[in-house]
């Protein structure tokens, strides 16, 4: 018994210091790089005055900035400020007034364009004047505009029926293929283009590290899918776009938390909310086509009322339901007339 104990001892002892290696090559693991702001949820949240931007915190490095009814999205870090959307002209210096306030000392390093329209771009000169690198410090270059090449063939006016806009508003950097991707602030960024949506130019930018969707106008809470048919959009491209983002997201529990999706009008939303709008929208549309098929007018299509479900929740008077059953009507009935390929 006694020749036993010195075994049982050592043997005891090798096995807290196995125990120990581990705790021990923790400690010596390097720190992450301080590429990032405090969390965002330890910033106070205000509630803005009338005609204010108002900033929220989402998660990661990611705020939320309303612009009355339109929404852009800031990352923010130690390398500075990227924008998603710059908002309208008229809002550029409450922008830049925010941002500077808020954020003080961080220039602006990027801003990704999703689509043309000008209530996404009106503010790129101004607030890039206002907050952009110039090239010199930092080492971080000027200030960048990115969107996807046919976004900048509208806005510089090489498409069909566009007017060419300032020069200083165009985007710098444009990309053609399925996504482009950029690191800033300690995190990847997927920039994705989605084609025939709500333009032939949209994108949505997905922050991978604090995992959030900025989604621009191919997801809204406010407003029925405005499809801008003479850029190019139809609506199964907003469908293809809607079934794009359920692909990223990844909810917390019960489709609810988890990725968080930033649309470009209404109110903050998760994967439940793009299900739910994705559904919805699939509904009508079906609805719409088999009154197409059942020989239907563009006048009797209305009155049978096919989106009375949901007009109570998406009835906007800048995009009513009737302006979106036109608009569904006319490019259902376009795919319809179009000659089928066959193949041998």
């Amino acid at each position: 018994m006694t020749a036993t104990a010195p075994r049982m001892k050592t043997i005891v002892v090798a096995a807290v210091l196995a125990l120990a290696v581990p705790v021990g090559a923790q400690q010596q693991r390097p720190t992450a790089p301080p590429d990032r702001l405090p969390p965002p949820q330890e910033a106070p949240i205000l509630a803005p005055a009338a005609g204010q931007v108002g900033v929220l915190p989402v998660q990661g490095n990611i705020y939320l900035l309303n612009l009355g009814d339109v929404n852009i999205v800031a990352q923010v870090g130690l390398d500075g400020i990227l924008l998603v959307d710059s908002g309208p002209a008229a809002w550029s210096e409450r922008v830049a007034t925010a941002l500077r306030e808020r954020f003080p000392g961080r220039p602006l390093r990027y801003i990704i364009n999703t689509h043309m329209h000008p209530d996404h771009t009106g503010g790129n000169a101004a607030i890039v004047k206002a907050l952009g690198a110039t090239g010199g410090g930092g080492g971080g270059g000027a200030t960048r505009i990115i969107s996807h090449e046919n976004t900048l063939n509208r806005m510089q006016g090489t498409a069909e029926g566009e007017k060419e806009l300032p020069a200083e508003m165009l985007p710098t950097s444009t990309f053609f293929t399925k996504k482009k991707e950029i690191y800033f602030n300690g995190e990847p960024i997927e920039i994705l283009f989605q084609p025939d949506a709500h333009t032939d130019g949209d994108v949505m930018v997905f922050f991978r590290g604090s995992d959030v969707i900025a989604t621009g106008d191919l997801f809204s809470t406010a407003s029925y899918p405005v499809l801008d048919e003479k850029r190019g959009a139809t609506m199964q491209g907003h469908l293809d776009a809607l079934n794009r983002m359920l692909d990223i997201t990844v909810p917390r529990f019960n489709q609810q938390g988890g990725t968080m999706v930033i649309p470009g009008h209404g109110r903050l939303c998760n994967e439940s909310d793009v299900d739910d709008y994705r559904n919805w929208m699939t509904i009508v549309r079906d609805r719409v086509q088999e009154l197409l098929k059942s020989g239907r007018s563009l006048a009797q299509i209305k009155s049978a009322r096919p989106t009375l479900d949901f007009d109570g929740v998406f009835e906007n008077a800048a995009w009513t339901p009737d302006q979106f059953l036109e608009a569904v009507y006319r490019d259902l009935s376009k795919a319809a007339a179009a000659p089928r390929s066959s193949s041998n």
